[in-house]
């Protein structure tokens, strides 16, 4: 496993700050669990990862609605968008790719308030022929797919995403992918069980504003009011201790490249895992629409993220 659960003191905290009694979250499973018996259009419960359901209902700090609301959107979402979880590997084209271009690496340590951190890092020297934006997309979001398997109990995500290394010609492929780029974001907030706690962006030249008002605008208030700007990613250390960050930013842990690495390789591994969640989310019998989508079944809008 690439990532640590939080110690019991810290666990302790977070389960009081969310008011989790003895029982709640066994209670919450069993009620999603009910939920997808009584649909035609979700997955059975006995295919699903209980862990998934565990992660929802603490993700949604114990309010059942609305982990019914993201469970929904989960899979739902997955049958409407198949394009975006087409590919479960990160050794293979095009993902391959895409690892050329971008480090993605949740890290393996939580903060002093167990927020998990991960890092999205443009890799120096990347061909243009690499950095395709959709595709990055979908690195990312099977990335998430993967940590969802192994992740316990946090109180928050924390993303950096260290940016330096963008050169001028990508500005301009991000615009012109606006449309997965909006919809990326969108199932990030609406349909996984994280909670957004801080947004770092490190090493952003004048050249990438417009994407960064792209990205802003597709987040609600409290989110845009997380975001950080650095100038150098050693600004970090004021922001999140020296255990957690990796050794080239003046912290403890491997180097992104390691961290990276392991987490293609544990993708690998998970292989079997993701081809059922695939397959079982694709299974979904009746069209979704994107009224649909962006109403009452994934109330992108509407939701209110925290």
């Amino acid at each position: 496993m690439c990532v640590l659960g939080p110690s019991i003191k810290q666990s302790e905290v977070i389960k009081q700050e969310w008011g989790e009694n003895a029982g709640d979250v066994e209670r919450g499973v069993r009620n999603l669990q009910d939920m997808l018996a009584a649909s035609p259009y979700l997955p059975e419960p006995a295919s699903i990862d209980e862990n998934i359901l565990q992660l929802f209902v603490r993700g949604c700090r114990m309010n059942l609605e609305r982990a019914r609301t993201k469970l929904k959107a989960f899979f739902l979402t997955r049958s409407r968008f198949r394009d975006l979880y087409e590919h479960i590997s990160l050794n293979d084209p095009p993902l391959s790719d895409s690892c050329k271009f971008l480090d993605i690496a949740p890290l393996p340590k939580v903060t002093d308030e167990g927020y998990r951190v991960t890092v999205i890092r443009v890799r120096a020297n990347y061909a243009d022929s690499c950095a395709d934006i959709a595709d990055a997309a979908r690195a990312i979001l099977l990335v998430s797919d993967a940590r969802m398997h192994d992740e316990t109990l946090i109180a928050g995500d924390v993303f950096i995403w260290e940016v330096s290394n963008v050169r001028a010609s990508l500005a301009a492929k991000l615009m012109a992918a606006a449309n997965a780029v909006r919809r990326s974001i969108y199932l990030a907030q609406a349909a996984y069980p994280q909670r957004m706690k801080r947004i770092h962006v490190v090493g952003a030249r004048p050249f990438l504003a417009s994407s960064m008002q792209l990205m802003r605008s597709c987040v609600n208030e409290k989110i845009r009011r997380r975001y950080y700007i650095h100038n150098k990613p050693e600004d970090l250390l004021d922001h999140i201790p020296a255990k957690v960050l990796p050794k080239e930013w003046g912290g403890q842990e491997d180097s992104i490249e390691s961290l990276a690495k392991q987490w293609r390789h544990r993708v690998a591994e998970l292989k079997n895992y993701l081809q059922n969640l695939k397959d079982t989310c694709n299974a979904t019998p009746a069209p979704i629409m994107d009224s649909d989508m962006y109403g009452t079944v994934g109330a992108f809008r509407k939701l209110d993220i925290d």
